[in-house]
């Protein structure tokens, strides 16, 4: 029993140097690439990308879980505590929603969303089908797509589908990291 203590112990520490070591490091690279009115968009834009903390930490914990996965497929619990985190997500996101409030102040955005979910489930299907994937894969490829890898993997625990729950979160968060450097990177682009 101590020893599986101590390994969770040691989990938690490495939770937290990756954080400090994440937001140090970005801290490094934004002293060390120049930023502001003086130099020039490129300086800035790789300031703002690589010396921001949160992305720094998306970039690590991803590389992380893809170098060493056998050693986080190997905590115990891991799955059930990631379920209880899942719902409590949902519920920290889900509780000031209000969907009257949005009908009665913004209807053209759920006809917005509407289209892209449509658009979304054309593509996914149809390249899903090309290359032959199973209709399991290509729903919860479409879920990730839309509601991000939380959801897709809540989607895929409900159905029993627990082969593609690493899988989707893996892909999901990837998603997650390379639309934090693109959207970060549009923002400098157009600020």
């Amino acid at each position: 029993m101590e020893e599986k203590r101590h390994f969770v112990k040691g989990h938690c520490l490495c939770d937290r140097n990756s954080v400090a070591v994440s937001f140090k490091l970005a801290e490094i690279i934004g002293n060390v690439i120049p930023s502001g009115e003086d130099v020039g968009f490129f300086l800035n834009l790789l300031n703002g990308l690589f010396g921001d903390g949160y992305l720094m930490l998306t970039t690590i914990t991803v590389i992380a879980v893809t170098v060493f996965g056998k050693y986080f497929e190997n905590i115990h619990g891991a799955q059930e505590i990631g379920t209880y985190l899942i719902y409590i997500f949902f519920v920290v996101i889900g509780v000031p929603a209000s969907l009257p409030l949005l009908i009665e102040n913004a209807p053209l955005l759920l006809v917005f969303m509407a289209i892209i979910v449509l658009f979304n489930m054309l593509i996914t299907f149809t390249v899903g089908r090309v290359f032959k994937f199973s209709l399991e894969e290509m729903i919860v490829a479409s879920n990730a797509n839309i509601g991000g890898p939380t959801t897709a993997a809540a989607f895929a625990i409900a159905k029993g589908w627990t082969k593609l729950i690493a899988p989707i979160m893996l892909v999901g968060t990837l998603g997650y990291v390379i639309g934090n450097y693109l959207g970060s990177m549009v923002y400098y682009l157009l600020m």
